[in-house]
């Protein structure tokens, strides 16, 4: 896990971000505080990007990528930082040594051997080893059924799709998917033998899951910011990227924002919030919501104990006291409670960001990183978020400036690694 954060007002924009990265193998699980999470995007225009949660894509790592897209992109530049982002897409899908087909479809196995041997996990749950072998078998296929149709049912028609996969349609993802499917079946259910009409089932199953916006394995956060060539105020464009499948890169929007004489200030936070999301709000998400949960509770309760004391003296009042609907008054609770942190809060905070130099915008990233850091290292929490902080400012007349970035070499033994920096 980690912590990265864009600031942004009219003077300029800040990235900041921690150094942990945690590698797991096994059992085990490690965590190293020497990652590199904030990258120039260009070396002659002011865009940088951060990464956060997986440090690689395909197995490829991202510094790896991005390092030879900056080498590919040389002097070119585009308007808006969206355009760099849209390009950055295009590199990734046009280059096959990132998602060559041997390794699209090792996503997609690992992908089946994992959703398949937890159905079959839950299923033996389930069974009675005390019928006989045929009607275990049957309950058996009867309860991968289930199993895989309860999936299935939380789908809809008209569920949002991945821009990639707009055209994807059931039978070519069959066509794709055949061999893959059937060879972690056969190794995950080894000698039983599945009904024919489940394999329907779990084709349309994965077919649904890869086109939609659900993301459940290894994904990456990219968080491209600065100035394109036309904007004169700092700008955000974030996305998530999952992985390949038949040639179809699955990604989707994350939080984005741009400066405007309309909005002077803003504090984009990504990966592990909670910190940064309670100092902007002014109180804990997870408390926030479980007071809300309690207050429901206790309104449930209260109705229930004046239905019991009016009892049978006066049925129909008791049932309708019991059967009340609490939810308008919830929905008045999270409205109040939602403009109170608006005007005394986030209001009030924003409006602070507005008016910051660049150096005070990279010294409240700095800082809101480091509470998050603070608050892992005090808790029993794994400590996720660590190490060095890297922050950079990008500014329209400056460009990309480091303010604060580690180096795993030192600078005075390599002048020839800065001075040809830029012929690279």
């Amino acid at each position: 896990m980690t912590a990265v954060i864009g600031i942004l007002n009219k003077n300029g924009m800040t990235m900041a971000a921690d150094s942990a990265v945690t590698v797991t193998g096994g059992n085990r699980k490690k965590i190293y505080n020497t990652a590199n999470k904030i990258f120039t995007l260009s070396k002659h225009h002011p865009v940088g990007v951060m990464i956060y949660s997986s440090s690689s894509f395909m197995e490829t790592p991202w510094e790896i990528i991005i390092k030879l897209y900056r080498k590919e992109l040389k002097d070119k530049y585009f308007d808006t930082v969206e355009q760099y982002k849209d390009d950055f897409l295009k590199y990734l899908k046009a280059n096959d040594y990132f998602t060559n087909p041997e390794g699209q479809l090792s996503k997609l196995k690992g992908f089946a051997y994992w959703h398949l041997n937890g159905v079959k996990e839950r299923v033996a749950e389930q069974l009675d080893g005390n019928k006989t072998e045929a009607e275990i078998l049957s309950d058996f296929n009867n309860f991968v059924k289930l199993d895989i149709e309860k999936s299935l049912a939380t789908y809809r028609d008209d569920d949002e799709t991945l821009s990639d996969f707009a055209d994807y349609t059931l039978d070519r993802f069959k066509e794709y998917s055949e061999n893959a499917i059937s060879d972690v079946s056969n190794i995950v259910f080894e000698n039983i033998v599945l009904n024919a009409d489940i394999r329907p089932l779990i084709d349309n199953l994965y077919w649904r899951y890869f086109k939609s916006f659900n993301f459940t394995g290894q994904e990456t956060g990219l968080v491209f910011g600065g100035y394109g060539e036309k904007q004169i105020y700092p700008s955000v464009s974030a996305i998530r990227i999952s992985e390949v499948i038949d040639n179809r890169l699955r990604h989707q929007p994350d939080k984005s924002d741009e400066i405007s004489d309309f909005n002077t200030g803003s504090i984009l936070p990504y990966a592990q919030t909670d910190v940064i999301d309670m100092f902007i709000r002014g109180i804990d998400p997870y408390i926030e919501s479980t007071y809300i949960s309690a207050i429901e509770k206790t309104l449930t309760k209260h109705n229930t104990a004046i239905a019991d004391i009016i009892g049978a003296s006066n049925q129909p009042l008791s049932d309708a006291i019991r059967n009340n609907d609490n939810n308008p008054i919830l929905k008045e609770l999270i409205d109040e409670i939602r403009k109170i942190k608006q005007q005394s809060q986030i209001s009030p905070t924003i409006e602070t960001v507005a008016i910051l130099s660049k150096e005070d915008l990279a010294e409240m990233a700095e800082s809101l990183i480091y509470l998050t850091y603070l608050k892992r290292r005090i808790s029993s929490e794994e400590e996720s978020v660590g190490g060095p902080i890297d922050v950079a400012i990008i500014s329209k007349g400056d460009g990309f400036i480091w303010k604060k970035r580690k180096h795993y070499f030192n600078e005075d033994l390599n002048k020839h690694f800065m001075s040809n920096y830029f012929n690279k």
